[in-house]
C-alpha cells in the first residue's frame, strides 16, 4: 500500500482508535512520514487534554499583547485570555473498579470525533502560536527552578531491563509543586509513556500526564499528599482509549520524602 493516511485516519489514530484496515496499520508501521504526522497530532491532543506545560505560562505585560495583536492583525479590542490553572488540574483519582472503555462504542461516534478534533487542534495551534511569541519575548527572564523537596532514582522493572530514570519534586516561588522526570528507555512507537504517583502498597494511583520526550515536567495538584503518594512510576501504555494503568511499568522509585 503506497498511499499515505488521509486526514481522518490520522486524526482517529491520534485519538487512540485502532486501525480496522490491517493494510493501514502495516503502512504506518513502515512509513516514517505517517508516523510523524500521527505523533504530532497525538502530542497536540495530549496537550489539549492535560495540564502539560500549564505551569510554564505567565501573564504577559500589556506591550507584549499589543505586539501580538499587531503581528497577527487582530482587533485592537481583543483582550488576552484569562487563565485559571486550578480549574484545569486533573483530579486525584483513587483506584476503583471501572468498566473498560469499549472502542466499538467510540467507533459509533466517529463522525462526532472528526467534528470535535478540528476545533481542538485549531485552538491548540492558536494557543501554541501565542505561547511561542510570549516565550520569544520573555526568553531573557530567569526561570524559577524552585526549591527541591524530594528526589527518586527510578529503577527498571524486570521486563524493561537496562532502562533507568530520575525524578525530582520542587516547590516554586508561588507555592506550586512540580515534578521533573527523565527516562532512558527504548519504547516501541506503538506505545506511549505515562507518569504516575502511586502509594507504597500500590493501592492508589494518580496520573500526572504523558511523557512526550526523554524529559518532562508536571504539576502536582495541591490536594496530593506526597507522604502517601510517594512512589513515581512511568508506564508503557497502548493507545487504546483505556485511561487505567496498563500494568506494564518501565521504571519505578520511591521519593525520599
Amino acid at each position: 500500500m503506497d498511499q499515505h493516511l488521509d486526514a481522518d485516519a490520522a486524526a482517529l489514530a491520534a485519538l487512540g482508535e485502532p486501525m480496522a484496515d490491517p493494510r493501514l496499520a502495516g503502512h504506518v508501521a513502515l512509513c516514517e512520514s505517517c508516523r510523524r504526522e500521527i505523533d504530532a497530532l497525538r502530542s497536540t491532543v495530549s496537550i489539549a487534554r492535560s495540564t502539560l506545560g500549564e505551569h510554564e505560562l505567565h501573564d504577559a505585560p500589556s506591550h507584549v499583547w499589543q505586539s501580538i495583536r499587531s503581528e497577527l492583525a487582530l482587533s485592537p479590542e481583543l483582550a488576552p485570555p484569562k487563565r485559571d490553572v486550578a480549574s484545569t488540574l486533573r483530579p486525584v483519582v483513587e483506584p476503583a473498579p471501572v468498566e473498560p472503555v469499549r472502542l466499538d462504542a467510540v467507533r459509533e461516534r466517529r463522525a462526532g470525533i472528526r467534528r470535535l478534533l478540528a476545533p481542538v487542534l485549531a485552538s491548540a495551534a492558536a494557543a501554541a502560536l501565542v505561547a511561542a511569541l510570549v516565550v520569544t519575548w520573555s526568553a531573557g527572564a530567569p526561570r524559577d527552578m524552585g526549591v527541591t523537596l524530594a528526589a527518586a532514582q527510578l529503577e527498571a522493572l524486570p521486563a524493561w531491563e537496562g532502562s533507568s530514570g530520575q525524578a525530582t519534586v520542587s516547590e516554586l516561588v508561588d507555592g506550586q509543586r512540580v515534578i521533573r522526570v527523565a527516562l532512558d528507555a527504548e519504547v516501541d512507537d506503538t506505545l506511549v509513556r505515562e507518569v504516575w504517583l502511586l502509594t507504597e502498597n500500590v493501592d492508589g494511583l494518580i496520573s500526572l500526564g504523558l511523557l512526550t520526550g526523554p524529559t518532562g515536567e508536571f504539576v502536582i495538584p495541591a490536594s496530593v499528599d506526597l507522604a502517601r503518594y510517594s512512589v513515581v512510576d512511568i508506564s508503557a501504555e497502548p493507545v487504546d482509549g483505556d485511561p487505567t494503568h496498563s500494568g506494564d511499568s518501565i521504571v519505578r522509585g520511591a521519593l525520599d520524602v
